[in-house]
C-alpha cells in the first residue's frame, strides 16, 4: 500500500495531477513517475529486510550482525543504481530515468522505506505486547508451575531418548521440542 501511494504521488506530481495512464499525454512524465516507484519499491525492500529479522525487537538490535544480508543489499543497491541510471539500459529497455526526476523525485521516493519502516515497527510494538501477554497468561496458569518442576526429570530423561541436548525441552502433548540456545 506505502508503494503504491508513493506511486500515485508521483504521478500527481510528474502528471499534472493525473493518475489514469489514459488520461497522461506525456510518456516521459510517466517514465518519471514509473522511475520513483521503482527506486521507492527497491528502498522499502531493503529496509524491510532489515525490519522483518525479528517480530518483536527493533530495526536497530544487531542491524549488522547478518555479513551475507549487508551483501545481498549492497547488490540490490548496486543494481537499482545501474538500472536507473545506466543509459540505453535504463530509459529504452526498463522504461526508467533516474537522472530526468531530479533530486525531487529522489526525496518523494523516500517516503515508501520511511513508510515501511514506521509501520513495521508499530507492528512489532503490537506483536511485543501481544507476546507479552501471552506470556503472562502462561504464567498465571495455576496447574503450569507444578507441573513443569515435577516433570522435570521425566524431560530430561526424555530429551536424552531422543538424542536432544540436556537443556531441550519437550511439550508432551503435541510433540514440539524446544531447544534453548
Amino acid at each position: 500500500m506505502v508503494i503504491i501511494g508513493v506511486y500515485i504521488a508521483a504521478l500527481v506530481f510528474y502528471c499534472e495531477g493525473e493518475i489514469l495512464q489514459k488520461n497522461i499525454s506525456s510518456e516521459e512524465n510517466l517514465m518519471h513517475a514509473r522511475t520513483v516507484a521503482f527506486i521507492s519499491l527497491v528502498w522499502s525492500e531493503n529496509i524491510r529486510s532489515y525490519t522483518s529479522r525479528s517480530f518483536n525487537r527493533p530495526i536497530w538490535h544487531n542491524m549488522f550482525g547478518n555479513r551475507q544480508m549487508q551483501k545481498a543489499i549492497f547488490l540490490a543497491q548496486v543494481c537499482l543504481y545501474m538500472a536507473v541510471l545506466v543509459p540505453e539500459f535504463s530509459d529504452k529497455i526498463l522504461k526508467l530515468d533516474g537522472v530526468g526526476i531530479e533530486w525531487k523525485g529522489w526525496l518523494l521516493a523516500l517516503a515508501g522505506p520511511l513508510g515501511c519502516l514506521v509501520l513495521c515497527e508499530a507492528c512489532k510494538v503490537i506483536t511485543a505486547f501481544q507476546m507479552q501477554k501471552y506470556q503472562r497468561s502462561l504464567a498465571a496458569r495455576p496447574t503450569a508451575g507444578a507441573k513443569a518442576e515435577g516433570s522435570q526429570q521425566g524431560v530430561q530423561s526424555e530429551s536424552k531418548a531422543k538424542g536432544l541436548p540436556a537443556e531441550a525441552t519437550s511439550c508432551p502433548h503435541d510433540d514440539i521440542v524446544e531447544v534453548s540456545v
